[in-house]
């Protein structure tokens, strides 16, 4: 599987432990990891977003997505990156 280097190191970083949407941005080294994961679903992996109650800066209750990958998810990926 061609990946480009975002894209490995985003899989790198979900292997290890489900990713907030900011944390994934940083790691990747882009602005849109929404976008970013939604490449990497067309390539043929799941990542589930699950939505956790948070609180703003205002204090009111906001439901921002974590990634992570599905026991399924982690074969494909490590088989994706042995061969990158």
């Amino acid at each position: 599987m061609r990946l480009c280097p975002r894209q490995k190191r985003a899989l790198n970083a979900l292997l290890s432990a489900p990713q907030m949407r900011e944390n994934l941005d940083s790691i990747a080294g882009c602005s849109n990891a929404p976008e970013l994961v939604a490449g990497l679903r067309r390539k043929g992996v799941s990542i589930p977003c699950d939505r956790i109650e948070r609180y703003d800066k205002d204090g009111k209750a906001c439901y921002p997505g974590i990634y992570s990958l599905t026991a399924e998810d982690k074969l494909v990926v490590r088989d994706w990156l042995k061969g990158a």
